[in-house]
This record gives structure tokens, sequence and C-alpha cells, in this order.
């Protein structure tokens, strides 16, 4: 009988398959299918055993039969067919236009064609055309396509944090879920918290090298594999490298994988000097022999002297003043006490305000922001003036249902002369205000920054929301003078956010130092338009992180009364 996880597992599989085939519909169900399985876990077999898996939702008479033969056997005679159908190589010739299921099966069982690479070479040698259905101008096609291909890229092809996560976790249930690996770890500049990435690195811990590969180069996740390099492409275009280690030698090859390179050869030049020699192998002592240390990245620096430092603070050579204690006061999520930025059906949220509430109080937060659009906002359905006091009403009749502090916000706009949206009557009565530019991104940067100042200078207490209004490979940051904008804000009443939202993750990080030069406090924000939006926190906090800010200069690591009494707009 096979475990409910590596039954989802196949059932992942299987959904990729499907939708290599075209058969988006039925790809959907067998993905809902693996999330229903690994929901159920061991309540699974109960319900294969009394034959009562149809009568969970989600699941129909198709979908039970392959669960029960995979639970039975660990096979599946849809995956069996569906692996014949679509072997190694599939989904990087599938990329081509023209290339069908069909012509993939006689590419394949007529010329032994498994890749672009093969069938680049079939093409040259004039052998497409002699099949039934390709010709000579369908060769041509495809060999144009393949050259379009393999040209240089315009611009490098990059992923956003939260996507190189989610496929990490994806490619980890695939192989560790297979025992191909004990574990599948990020490293490089994703575990290093960098918003975009232009490559991802692998380190695979107890891993079968061979069947890793093998397993990943059959994955749709991916359109190339190479073995002998251990490297390959996703989907997405992005490049891949996968290293392995023993579990005894990890926490070496986990430093070495994760960087920045000027780090780790600052910590090999310490261990230099204290006789002993460390690599990606591992930490050795001077007779040549393995330190124990090296199964552990905290054991290494502990066995050099150094407090442990977080991936996302080893940029650079400086070890951060380790061995003082001070990077024990950098920010973490746990230091957080409430979510700020949050929209509700009042706006462009999805939930009303006491599921936002109750879900961010089951979460453990002590506070939320209820920080809806404002009127001028007429895309994302901006609460006019009574719609705000409606809003406040019930704000009011949420908060005797719930333990957890609601305070009334608002996100309002910064308009195109530096005001914010609402009267100043109104906007004295929130108890807090994030002010964000939503349109007009393009003003000229003298325009642009005068905007700014004026709206920063404000007497009112203001945190300033995406601060530049970029969108991660979508639209750049606005073009001003961010250093004047900084130096108004410092002079007047207000914070900046760290926009968790994956696609903003907003301010950039390389203005984050100059604001704190000029002690601005920040806030920790999620910009959730649902409950599931809170997931954005751990981005935010990857920010904070990467700069190096302490709690102290977090405000919503403040108690809820704290946090009112700083941020309150009058």
């Amino acid at each position: 009988m096979q475990e409910p996880d590596h039954i989802a597992l196949a059932l992942e599989e299987i959904a990729s398959l499907l939708e290599l085939s075209g058969e988006g519909y039925k790809a959907r169900a067998y993905a809902r299918g693996a999330q229903i399985v690994s929901a159920l876990g061991p309540e699974l077999g109960d319900r294969v055993r009394a034959g009562e898996l149809t009568e969970v939702e989600g699941i129909g008479p198709s979908l039970s039969r392959q669960i029960g033969e995979l639970w039975a056997t660990g096979s599946s005679s849809l995956l069996a067919r569906l692996r014949e159908t679509f072997p190694e190589g599939s989904a990087e010739l599938a990329s081509l236009p023209g290339i069908t299921v069909r012509r993939m099966r006689l590419l394949r069982e007529s010329l032994g064609i498994h890749s672009v690479d093969a069938l680049r070479e079939a093409c040259l040698k004039q052998q497409v055309r002699t099949l039934r259905g390709f010709g000579e101008k369908t060769e041509r096609k495809l060999l144009e396509a393949i050259e379009a291909q393999a040209a240089p890229a315009p611009r490098e092809k990059r992923m956003v944090l939260s996507d190189a996560l989610e496929l990490t976790r994806r490619v980890e249930r695939l192989v560790v879920g297979h025992g191909h690996a004990q574990q599948l770890l990020l490293a490089g500049a994703a575990r290093r918290g960098h918003e975009v990435v232009a490559a991802l690195d692998w380190m695979a811990v107890g891993g079968q090298r061979e069947p890793l590969l093998e397993r990943l180069a059959r994955s749709i996740l991916m359109v190339r594999v190479d073995r002998t390099q251990a490297s390959g492409f996703t989907t997405e275009g992005v490049p891949i490298e996968l290293c392995f280690a023993d579990p005894d030698a990890a926490g070496a090859a986990l430093l070495f994988a994760t960087g920045a390179a000027e780090h780790t050869r600052a910590l090999a030049t310490r261990a230099n000097e204290r006789g002993m020699r460390l690599d990606a192998s591992g930490l050795y002592t001077p007779d040549g022999a393995r330190h124990v240390a090296s199964a552990e990245e905290a054991h290494i620096y502990a066995a050099l002297g150094l407090e442990y430092v977080p991936p996302e603070l080893r940029e650079s050579a400086t070890l951060l003043a380790a061995g003082s204690g001070a990077l024990a006061e950098l920010v973490s999520a746990a230091d957080v006490r409430g979510m700020i930025h949050c929209h509700t059906q009042y706006s462009d949220g999805k939930h009303g305000i006491e599921e936002m509430a109750r879900a961010a109080q089951a979460l453990g937060m002590e506070y939320i922001t209820i920080t809806d659009h404002s009127p001028s906002a007429h895309y994302a359905g901006g609460v006019t003036l009574d719609a705000l006091l409606r809003q406040w009403d019930e704000i009011a009749e949420a908060q005797e249902r719930v333990q957890i502090r609601i305070l009334r916000g608002t996100e309002s706009d910064i308009l195109a002369d530096g005001s914010l949206d609402y009267p100043d009557d109104v906007l004295e009565r929130f108890d807090v205000i994030i002010a964000s530019i939503h349109a007009r991104f393009k003003l000229d940067r003298a325009a642009m920054t005068a905007r700014l100042v004026r709206a920063m200078s404000l007497p009112v207490y203001k945190i300033w929301g995406h601060a530049l209004g970029r969108l991660l490979l979508q639209r750049d940051p606005i073009d001003c003078d961010v250093q004047a904008v900084l130096e108004a804000l410092a002079s007047s009443r207000g914070a900046i956010e760290l926009n968790g939202d994956p696609y903003r993750m907003d301010l950039p990080p390389e203005w984050i130092p100059p604001a704190r030069a000029l002690h601005i406090p920040f806030v920790l924000s999620v910009d959730a338009h649902s409950t599931r939006g809170f997931g954005a926190l751990k981005y935010a906090v990857a920010m904070a992180r990467r700069a190096g800010l302490r709690r102290k200069e977090v405000l919503n690591t403040l108690p809820a009364s704290e946090f009112l009494e700083r941020v309150r707009p009058r």
C-alpha cells in the first residue's frame, strides 16, 4: 500500500502530462486530486478500502480508479500510458510551434528524435520532410523556429522570488517524494532573498545523481536537463544548476552553493588563519581530517568563532559584526505583531472585514489595518465618503466579535499635485494612512519629485506605500530624486513600508540604507487583497533582513497601542 504523498506526486505528474497533451480540464482535475489526497493523509486508505473515494467532493469515478490503482500497486495505467506517449524531451519538443502529439510520436518512432538538438540535426539533413504530414515547408519552419529559439534573447529570462520558491517546492516533491534525495534545498541568490533571480541553484542532500536527473528530465517543469553538467532550463527559460552533497558535508556544500562568493572567500580566509581549510566539501582540521562541523552551516560559523550569518546578509565579505551578538536583533517574522495594508470587499479585496481580521488573528497577529483604496482609485472601487462611514460602522461591529485590534485606515492616493485623497478632516479621523501612487507614473523626474516631496512633507503621519511603484519584470520604478523624497519624509512625520507583495517588493533594497541613515522607521506590509495575501509577509521580512533592519526599526513589531500611538495621523 502506497503512502498518500507518493500517490499525490503521481497524480501531479499525470496532471503535468495531461496539460502537455492539451487536456487542460482533465489536468486541473488531477492536480486537484493530488491536493485532496495530500489533505486526506492517513484517511485515504480507509476511503479506498471502503470504496468511498467518490463521496469526496472533487473525486470522480476515473480519478478514483487511478487513485485505487496507485494505492494498491504503486502504479497507474494512465500514468504508464502518458509516460509512453511523452518520454524524456517531450516538453522541450512541445515548445516548438506546430509540434503536436501525433508529430512528436512520428518523429520519435521514425527518426529516434527525443530532443530539439536531434530535431535540428534531422532538419539539416532534410530527413524530416520525408515523413508523412511534414514536408519541405514544415521542415523549414521548424528549423527557423529552432534557430530563433537558440538565438540570444534580447533580455535574460528571470523569475521573481515567489515563483522560484514555488518551483523549488514542486521539484522537491518530485524528487524527494520518490526517494531520489533526502532533501532538495534552495541555494544561490534566491536563498539570499533576491526579489528577482536570473538562475536557480538547488542542492540535493543524499541524492542519487542519475535517477534524480532522469526524474527531473521527464518532468514537465523542465525543458532541458544536461545530465553531465547537472544543469538545465525551466519551462520559463530560467537556467538551473544542481549540486549533490552527502549529509555529513551538507552544511559546507550549502554554504558555498548559497554564496555570495565574497562572503565564502572571507570565511575560507578566516579558516586558513586558524589553521583550517574550508571549501564546499567540508571544514578540515590542520591534520586534514574533516571537521564534524561540516554537516551544519551554523556549526561551521561556530567553529570559526563567528555568530551565524543568515543567508540574506551574505552579500559581501563583511561578516557584519558576527560574534558580537548584533545579529540577534535582526527582525524576523516572529517579531511582527500586526498585518499592515489590508484590502477588503469595500474596494478591490476578496474577503470581508471580519473574515480578514479572524484570519490575521489565527496567525497570531495582535492587530490589522483595514486600508482600502480612496475615492479617486475608481479602477479599484475606491471607498467614497458614504461608504467609508458604513465601513467604520462595520469595523466597530466586527471589533466586538474578535480579539484582534482592527484599525481604521486608508490607502490614500497621492494625487498629481502631491495632496492626499480625502479631505483633511477625514484623514485625521483614520488610525493609519498609507500614501501611495496609483496613477500618472510617467510624470517627468522634476514633476514626480515635486509631487512626492509635497506628499511626504504633509504634517499628517503617513506610511509611504509601495514607494517607487515598480512591478517586478513588468514595470520599472518611477523616476524621481529618491534622496530628496526621503529627506522630505525625514523632516516630517512618517514611515516607509516594505511592501511584501511578491510582484512589488518595494522599496528597492538599494534605497533602504539611505532611509535608515535618515532614521526613517519602516513597516513590513502584506498589501493583502485576500486572507491568502497574508503569506506575503515573508517577502517583506526577506527585504528587511537583506538590509539588516533590526526589530526596533520596524513599527509593526510594537504592541497595538504603541503602534497606534506612533502612526496616528493627527
